[in-house]
């Protein structure tokens, strides 16, 4: 029942206007900050790229750039998607949701598109793969191997953006936690100084092996699905230590988080739902605060 309880708290606050103002501040900067440095250095990355997807055989490049390509065409999809669905119904959803709600709805609308497009994706997947693999057939191996390379470096740098994302919201975590604490645990109280910046060293450390990790799973993006399984296990990893340990550091003492540190399965469970968010557009801004208020609330319920 908490952790039904946990997942409902955390849609509800997330969505709150606390911490999608402070998400929206920090992400939108970020991703157009990113966004410039990859215009800089784009041509060195594709390039560096290319040097790696030379080593690979044409018909795992072609599988893996039918898979990419796809992965594309489902971004567009899903964004156009919503948008039509807007235009066309934008008098019916005003008149039928009151305007405080439409937020919520923007957002399930967006969700539920994307889950759509995905079982589409997987349940028709041979026929997807067999049209857009046929379109790369008829480019030289050098233009796919670019097309490709373009594609992997477009990856490198929306994971320096998710990254770098994840490492504002511990930063700022206290400012969106302390108004959720106040409203929900008003009993609660902030344990000692000392004891709340400890899981900062922890996240550097985890952001470092996280792109090592990155750079020997390289073989490993270029199998179709199974990418996409180790890029979001990836991203679980990265946030799951630092992200229990700054939530439940502001109010629990450290014999509690020794106790809950024990419940791996739903550190790692909670890790993945927040990373799993990280693949749909524009939602993903919100995939770290989502998680942080996650291990928030889920310490705050459980605590001994």
């Amino acid at each position: 029942m908490k952790t039904t309880e946990v997942i409902l708290r955390s849609i509800r606050d997330t969505l709150s206007w606390n911490v999608m103002k402070t998400a929206l501040i920090s992400g939108i900067p970020l991703a157009i900050l990113w966004i410039g440095i990859g215009a800089l250095l784009w041509d060195p990355t594709v390039s560096l790229a290319g040097k790696f997807i030379g080593w690979v055989p044409f018909s795992i490049l072609k599988a893996n750039g039918a898979f990419l390509v796809g992965g594309f065409i489902w971004v567009g999809v899903v964004l156009i998607t919503f948008a039509l669905i807007v235009s066309l119904f934008n008098i019916v959803i005003f008149r039928s949701i009151d305007e405080k709600n439409y937020t919520y709805f923007s957002i399930l609308l967006m969700l539920v598109i994307a889950l759509g497009w995905t079982l589409f994706a997987f349940s028709n997947w041979d026929l997807v793969y067999t049209h857009v693999a046929k379109i790369l057939t008829w480019f030289p191996f050098e233009t796919l191997q670019l097309g490709v390379a373009a594609m992997l470096a477009a990856l490198v740098f929306y994971n320096l953006f998710i990254v770098s994302l994840a490492l504002v919201t511990l930063v700022m975590r206290k400012s969106f936690l302390g108004h959720l604490q106040q409203r929900d645990y008003p009993e609660a109280a902030l344990v000692a100084k000392e004891e709340r910046g400890r899981f900062i060293p922890i996240a550097l450390r985890d952001t470092g092996i996280f792109f090592i990790l990155l750079i020997l799973c390289f073989p490993l993006l270029f199998v179709p699905f199974f990418n996409m399984g180790v890029q979001v296990l990836l991203w679980a990893w990265l946030i799951k230590e630092s992200y229990f340990l700054s939530a439940s550091s502001l109010y629990a003492a450290k014999q509690e988080r020794e106790e809950l540190k024990k419940h791996q399965f739903i550190l790692w469970s909670i890790a993945a739902i927040a990373s799993l968010l990280n693949l749909i557009p524009i939602i993903n801004i919100l995939a770290p605060f989502f998680g942080m208020v996650m291990y928030f609330h889920w310490v705050m319920l459980n605590r001994p």
